[in-house]
């Protein structure tokens, strides 16, 4: 099995180590990519129907078209930036090599989106639980996912497939006993208040194409980043445009009267109204799950691009620094305090759902316009044609909000202020420590090999890879007693998990460096030629399989210790990861550590 990554790089950063670039088996199909994008675009249709009827009342069927038409456009914008970008397209990545002050301060717009995105979503969602105090109970919901997160949990793709095939289910069946109504009007008229009033209605209920970024942070994962994407968009599209104009109409075919007092739940009211009150609560505990996932995926993003951006040096170190679960706690700490702050400032949907579009509109307005003005990219002329107009229509609806919703403006501003002043303190104190390690130690000489190896291509005769943690230094005195009798080289893989759900970066450098000092003691302790070999991953089974194959060693040998069966389902089974994995000439050793 041919497993070797594009994505692995390596480079000497001293006289006996290699450090190791993060990297990451493109595991997700389209089936996996739809539910995952469901569980973050697909959440609109939740709370979008009700905000549409606060604001536009009968006319809020015409508003829905308007907007599903302004959210297909949009999505054919994102399926060519999918394409574009296979290894991450998101508003950060797609800019950062043309201009970093611009990547910043999208990826700060995309950043008050989650913070949002987080509040609203569990807020919802306790609404449609029904829940007695939907504040408190949403701050609690909140503190547990960070929690939960706090140790890395694993497997979410395979939860959002069960999460999004149950919503799923469950949406159809109420739009089936809903369609004979709907159908007796569809009427679809606008305001009769003017262009104006309709205008600002309209871009109240832009939250559809909330969350449609999220795909485009995800194509390094995916298999086939271009087709698989393609059938995730347009399957979670037409998801929402058929369910949302179906049950479009069914809401506006009845009494306001009956309405009004539902715009936080109303897909759970519409429920209980066409199919039955035992419905209602069917509804209400499918989609507060849904959106419960919508809000951990927030605040897995909002942490996985401060990671991201600490990593590049436009946020402090300190957002980089992992936890012994390999999670970044200073950058989930934030993802999980500022959703909390906003929820309890602000806890009215209506108002949340402004200060929401800001980011998300902001974001995307962003990332399609760069794209589509960038020459250097293949587009045919009717997608840049396209990517012009939806930047023009986006730029009016972010004009718009910043014209209308003050709260909103000095909350986007707020979050790129503080950004822009954390990035410019990080950049400072980076221009320090350059300045102050730059003559290189005494003595050094990159690009050789501990203990006689030879130059950079390698040793030659048999080789031996352990692949090692702080914990292992029994196993690896075992290991270098064996490597001495049988004079082999010795490749001694020291990796920390990385547990990240979005794009990685090339090298992390936030998190700090891998300890090797106990290795390089013991190693010298046995006088055998050896290369220590130091990294992050987000999945170290196929990390060590894939350097086994690299390096060419004839023997990998592993080291084993008792884990619950919890702690093997949150994080799963690096030695049957690696077993799968690696190829069949190279001999697979397992030790008890």
């Amino acid at each position: 099995m041919n497993i070797l990554s594009a994505n692995c790089s390596f480079y000497h950063e001293s006289l006996f180590r290699v450090d190791l670039a993060a990297s990451r088996p493109r595991v997700l199909g389209w089936i996996r990519s739809a539910a995952i994008l469901d569980g973050d675009w697909g959440t609109s249709i939740a709370y979008v129907l009700g905000i549409a009827f606060a604001l536009g009342g009968p006319s809020s069927t015409f508003h829905l078209v308007m907007m599903l038409g302004l959210t297909t456009l949009v999505a054919l914008n994102y399926i060519t930036i999918c394409r574009l970008y296979p290894d991450g397209g998101g508003v950060y990545s797609s800019l950062r090599a043309r201009s970093r002050v611009m990547a910043v301060i999208g990826a700060l717009m995309l950043s008050a989106d989650y913070i949002i995105t987080a509040s609203l979503s569990v807020l919802v969602a306790c609404h449609y639980f029904d829940l007695p105090d939907p504040v408190v109970f949403a701050s609690v919901i909140i503190l547990l996912i960070g929690a939960l997160n706090f140790f890395g949990p694993r497997h979410a793709g395979t939860l959002a497939v069960v999460i999004s095939t149950g919503t799923l289910a469950v949406l159809v069946l109420l739009a089936f006993f809903a369609l004979p109504t709907a159908m007796t009007d569809l009427t679809v008229a606008p305001s009769a208040d003017g262009l104006f009033a309709n205008w600002h209605i309209f871009v109240g209920t832009i939250l559809s194409i909330s969350g449609i970024e999220s795909i485009s942070n995800m194509t390094s994962v995916i298999k086939d980043p271009a087709r698989s994407s393609r059938r995730a968009i347009l399957s979670v599209l037409l998801k929402i445009t058929t369910l949302t104009m179906i049950l479009g109409f069914a809401m506006n075919v009845l009494p306001e009267a009956l309405l009004k007092d539902h715009v936080e739940d109303m897909l759970r009211f519409l429920g209980e109204h066409y199919v039955g009150q035992w419905f209602g609560p069917v509804i209400g505990v499918t989609l507060g799950f849904l959106l419960i996932s919508a809000g951990n995926t927030a605040v897995n993003a909002l942490m996985s691009l401060q990671f991201l951006m600490s990593a590049d040096r436009e946020l402090p170190a300190v957002l980089g620094r992992l936890n012994r679960f390999g999670v970044p706690h200073y950058a989930l700490a934030v993802a999980v305090v500022l959703p909390l702050i906003i929820l309890w400032i602000e806890a009215d949907v209506v108002a949340l759902a402004s200060l929401y579009a800001i980011g998300v509109v902001g974001a995307i307005l962003i990332n399609i316009f760069s794209t589509g003005v960038n020459r250097s990219l293949p587009i045919p002329a009717i997608g840049r044609i396209l990517m012009l107009i939806s930047a023009a229509v986006l730029l009016l609806v972010e004009l718009t909000i910043a014209i209308d919703k003050t709260a909103a403006l000095v909350f986007a501003l707020s979050v790129i202020a503080v950004g822009m002043a954390a990035r410019w303190m990080s950049r400072r104190r980076v221009s320090g420590d350059s300045a102050a390690a730059a003559a290189p130690a005494p003595g050094a000489e990159p690009g050789t090999l501990r203990g006689g190896g030879g130059e950079t291509g390698g040793p030659e005769g048999p080789r031996i890879l352990v692949a090692v943690h702080k914990l292992s230094e029994k196993l690896l005195r075992r290991v270098c007693a064996e490597t001495k009798l049988q004079k082999s080289f010795l490749y001694v893989l020291n990796l920390r998990q990385l547990y990240l759900s979005g794009e990685l970066p090339s090298m992390p450098g936030g998190g700090g460096r891998v300890d090797t000092g106990w290795i390089e003691r013991i190693c010298a302790e046995y006088e055998i030629p050896y290369t220590v070999i130091t990294g992050f991953t987000p999945e170290v089974g196929y990390t060590i399989a894939e350097q086994a194959a690299t390096l060419g060693v004839d023997k990998l040998i592993l080291g084993t210790t008792k884990r619950s069966l919890v702690e093997k389902a949150l994080r799963g089974d690096v030695i049957r990861t690696v077993s799968e994995l690696l190829p069949d000439e190279i001999q697979l050793a397992i030790y008890r550590n």
